[in-house]
């Protein structure tokens, strides 16, 4: 179903359903985005793959290695060496301050964050000349905030659009990536816009989504204390109802969406990579359990064996091997 025809009750059903799409959507979240990895780990591992991945933020430099160098095991071992180098790097200084004095006084270091950025990612292999028409994994969509035209932007969608500049884009919090000017526009970190980025699944033909949401509000329980706890609260909420309104819009447009949060069990800095291996492993271990717990779920819905009506969709025939492997443990 087009995003652009949603079918009212007076219209014709559509004869033909579109093709099976299954998508994986990245949110950001900065350093937890470790456990995304440990998550496509798991889901590789029970023979779950995406005919498309969408990804925001740390959410689209993890799609933007499994679109370059497939889905595949290998992928996420690089991936993970990827994770150990940048832990070892220096992207991100451990206060505010420093970055910010970094960012306004470049003579303290000649290489700028930026700089850096790209180098790191191109010794990894994704080159500055590395278009997206060039990928061979995945179809990929990053997401970033046009802050000049108040906009979000989607590439991918114009095959020529760089890879590198586009996920650098998606990924510019300044003071420790500053905006990126692509096109006429300048670019800042999609969580801005789209945290959790749904919608653009569902516009380019997501069937089925898969989210791995590392979003991690504060406990209602704990008191707002200070300017910056107070902001923390706002941009929470704000990130919140963006994705109240993407599922409820994936809601109408009857794509099931199987949102998997991603929680970790304390709050992490920007800057803080030292968590990651831990990160990996949970993210892993969370993946298993959502697996195992929609196996079960499955289970339950079977139709009854006399009745010839067909399995649902194919989500369901891509878990029955889950189902299987599960009974054999």
């Amino acid at each position: 179903m087009s995003f652009f025809t949603l079918r009212s009750r007076d219209s014709k059903q559509i004869e033909t359903p579109p093709p099976p799409k299954i998508t994986f959507v990245l949110s950001g979240g900065g350093p937890r985005g470790a456990m995304q990895v440990g998550a496509l780990r798991a889901l590789l591992e029970e023979g779950i793959r995406p005919d498309m991945v969408v990804g925001t933020s740390i959410g689209a430099i993890n799609g933007a290695f499994l679109a370059r160098f497939g889905y595949s095991p290998e992928t996420i071992d690089r991936m993970i060496e990827v994770w150990d180098d940048a832990a070892r790097g220096d992207f991100a200084p451990g206060d505010f301050i420093r970055a910010m004095l970094r960012t306004l006084l470049p003579g303290i270091n000649s290489q700028s964050y930026l700089e850096q950025a790209r180098d790191f990612y191109a010794r990894h292999g994704i080159t500055p000349e590395l278009r997206f028409r060039d990928l061979e994994g995945p179809e990929l969509y990053i997401i970033a905030a046009d802050i000049h035209h108040h906009r979000r932007v989607i590439f991918g969608e114009n095959p020529d659009d760089p890879v590198l500049d586009s996920m650098l884009a998606s990924a510019a919090i300044p003071p420790w990536l500053p905006p990126i000017k692509m096109a006429d526009g300048l670019m800042v970190d999609g969580g801005a816009v789209s945290d959790l980025p749904i919608e653009p699944a569902l516009r380019h033909g997501a069937t089925e989504i898969i989210a791995l949401d590392l979003f991690h509000p504060l406990p209602p329980e704990q008191p707002v204390k200070g300017l910056t706890s107070l902001l923390d609260r706002v941009f929470t909420t704000m990130e919140n109802r963006h994705i109240e309104l993407e599922l409820q819009l994936a809601e109408l447009m009857d794509v099931p969406v199987h949102r998997w949060k991603l929680y970790y069990d304390q709050r992490i800095p920007f800057w803080d990579l030292s968590h990651t291996h831990n990160l990996i492993h949970h993210g892993y271990e969370l993946t298993k359990e959502y697996l195992t717990q929609m196996a079960n779920r499955l289970e339950t819905e079977r139709p009854d064996p006399e009745n010839d009506a067909p399995m649902p969709n194919s989500w369901t025939e891509r878990l029955e091997a889950i189902l299987h492997r599960i009974r054999a443990d």
